[in-house]
């Protein structure tokens, strides 16, 4: 098993919470497509239910969007991969070619980050993310 993990997606305080949701599952789409180990395989219940076979933990925090983008360039810096969802790509729902044109042709300052994803050894993620605070919708 691989080590103790811990995953975090850290998102602008001032988001709403329908935007909050929306860019955690995103982020933590490709957080798994990244780290295949964040997830067991199947698990079922007693009635055949699949239930999410998640391993360690994962929280979603808040935070300033100057902070965001710190925890990226922090994460990068320390050879993680931290995954960022913009505000600007939130705008283009459904239009992947457009999103994926947009993020190769911008800074990320200009893409309006509002969520960053990371996973890395426990303590270490705290550290990076201690600025942050447990959201609260």
């Amino acid at each position: 098993m691989p080590e103790l993990l811990r995953t975090v997606i850290a998102v602008d305080k001032n988001l709403e919470a329908g935007a909050v949701a929306n860019a955690s599952a995103v982020v933590m789409g490709q957080l798994a497509r990244l780290n295949a180990e964040i997830y067991a395989d199947d698990v079922h219940d007693a009635d055949g239910a699949l239930h999410a076979g998640i391993r360690f933990n994962t929280v979603i925090l808040s935070g300033r969007s100057s902070h965001l983008l710190l925890l990226a360039e922090a994460a990068r810096a320390e050879g993680l991969r931290p995954v960022l969802f913009g505000t600007r790509g939130q705008e283009l729902s459904n239009r992947f070619d457009d999103y994926r044109a947009m993020c190769a042709e911008s800074p990320t300052s200009d893409l309006g980050v509002c969520a960053v994803g990371v996973t890395g050894e426990h303590e270490h993620i705290r550290t990076l993310t201690k600025r942050f605070s447990v959201y609260k919708g």
